[in-house]
């Protein structure tokens, strides 16, 4: 046996054929654990796969998943909370009864199921109320303010989705309804959303079974067949064009199967071919990732098939989210005069505190700025940014919201929120324009009057509100008297156009004067 001496004492050198003897000794247990890994594997796989899969419930109204953030009120609260992502964690919260409202919030969703009636995908920005009464053998009725979801109902059901616009009477089938709001929250309180009313639209895509529509305002009716769909319409967009008097656009056909994969992606297409029977809807294991976006111009695109003039001008409104003097916008646009550039402005993309000792100045898009600050006891408040405005989730609060015209303002009010017992005060005081006001989740809005603070008193017990002469002092005098940073900045620029367009007209008026000189002169 060869041996190596060294100050440290002495070691055995394995022989060449030790080595290899030890190697393919290693390789065997190597090979044998390996086989047996593969094996355990291969049993847990053939048991998973022999599992009953997750299927959905509908002994119960319940959110049965989320993505993103997604807020509930339940019937006794005074604010909406948010549900936690973990659905086992979020206790309570994630069971509905008649009454309850479900909200989602930007690049959020949600899925959930009515007892025995239907199973919802809901996409982002969506708000809407659980039937008050629930159950197969009774008449439902869900209420959807704004937003898109997608409904696979059980055939028998008696069931109805209610917009500003249409009632959707329900027979056995698979439905979308896309609600563009008719209504724009500038400034959204825990009792109050504050803001002003645009053109919206109700659009209907049916996939599969029968659906019948009944207009709100018109009293009209339509009945749409797999493959159709349609959109009903607010009064504004109604005035378009005398084809749309009974307040429905023409009848679209479309493809099921392309449109729901384009709308919702294609794991929602199995939806086509699951029985709508209550025994056919158990058996599905859920909606997956189903796409959660809204997409763009979706007003717009309710109006496909129609005259190239009313397309641009609904694109208008898509577009500006602005009354239905766009028209006439359109036209000044062209004409001389200072037109202020607000792409340099950005909305806030995410939530922001604001204390009482000062104002902090926003962007809400749409031409719209607002002045925020705690007040009526907190020392902070919380913000959160909503389409096109924000919205208060804490402590109490003070506004000033202008809408800009160019250097002028066309819609110009201040608002205040405080909690005292079990009423919530939302306080607003319209000094230019005209204002709404809306219950969060409702459908019926309500003129604000100018000139004259009015007071938004709402119950937390009954979920109701009333709107009162405000008493003397409800608003501080920090808030009439502010004045916003961006409107001394717009001055600024106006003044230098008026001064550089006042030179040239100078300019080629002195330029005609002398070529008038020179017809003379000859």
């Amino acid at each position: 046996m060869a041996m190596l001496t060294c100050n440290t004492g002495c070691y055995k050198l394995a022989t060449p054929a030790r080595w290899l003897a030890k190697g393919i000794e290693e390789d065997l247990k190597m090979s044998i654990q390996s086989k047996l890994a593969t094996g355990i594997i291969a049993v847990i796989c053939a048991a998973a796969a022999s599992m009953p899969v997750q299927a959905v419930d509908l002994t119960a109204t319940e959110i049965t998943s989320v993505n993103g953030r997604v807020e509930v009120k339940k019937t006794d609260d005074a604010l909406f909370k948010k549900l936690h992502s973990n659905l086992k964690l979020a206790g309570p919260l994630k069971r509905l009864d008649g009454g309850d409202k479900v909200r989602t919030y930007e690049k959020s969703g949600a899925e959930m199921a009515l007892k025995e009636t239907c199973v919802l995908a809901v996409k982002e920005q969506s708000i809407f109320e659980v039937p008050q009464v629930l159950g197969q053998a009774a008449m439902q009725q869900l209420t959807a303010q704004q937003g898109t979801i997608l409904f696979k109902v059980v055939s028998g059901s008696n069931f109805q989705v209610q917009t500003a616009d249409v009632i959707a009477g329900v027979k056995g089938t698979l439905f979308e309804v896309d609600i563009v709001d008719n209504f724009v929250s500038m400034i959204e309180t825990p009792a109050l959303q504050i803001g002003t009313i645009t053109p919206g639209a109700t659009n209907i895509n049916v996939y599969k079974g029968e659906v019948e529509l009944t207009h709100r305002e018109t009293g009209r009716k339509r009945k749409l067949q797999a493959g159709e769909g349609l959109a009903a319409l607010s009064s504004p967009l109604m005035k378009l064009d005398s084809i749309f008097s009974e307040g429905f656009t023409p009848m679209r056909k479309f493809n099921p199967v392309a449109l729901l994969t384009q709308n919702f992606g294609s794991g929602v297409t199995s939806l086509l071919n699951i029985d709508a029977s209550l025994s056919g809807l158990t058996s599905l294991p859920g909606l997956g990732n189903f796409n959660n976006s809204l997409g763009s111009n979706r007003l717009t695109g309710m109006f496909g098939g129609v005259s190239d003039k009313i397309q641009k001008l609904v694109g208008g409104f898509d577009r500006g989210r602005d009354y239905i003097e766009g028209a006439k916008e359109l036209s000044e646009a062209f004409g001389p005069g200072f037109r202020a550039d607000f792409s340099k402005y950005r909305p806030e993309n995410r939530g922001f505190m604001v204390t009482d000792s000062r104002y902090k100045e926003v962007y809400l898009g749409n031409k719209s700025f607002a002045a925020c600050k705690a007040g009526a006891g907190s020392k902070s408040a919380k913000f959160e940014p909503i389409d096109e405005g924000v919205q208060l989730t804490e402590g109490n609060a003070m506004f000033r919201v202008c809408r800009f015209k160019n250097a002028d303002t066309d819609i110009e009010f201040l608002a205040s929120h405080y909690v005292n017992g079990k009423q919530l005060v939302t306080t607003v005081d319209v000094i230019k324009g005209e204002l709404y006001g809306r219950i969060p989740g409702s459908l019926e809005h309500f003129r604000i009057p100018a000139n004259e603070p009015q007071s938004f008193v709402y119950s937390t017990d009954t979920g109701k509100g009333s709107l009162m002469r405000s008493s003397a002092g409800a608003l501080e005098d920090s808030l009439k008297d502010y004045n916003f940073s961006v409107a001394a900045k717009l001055a600024e620029e106006k003044g230098q156009h008026d001064q550089q367009s006042n030179q040239k007209k100078k300019q080629v008026g002195e330029k005609i004067l002398n070529k008038v000189k020179i017809k003379k002169f000859w």
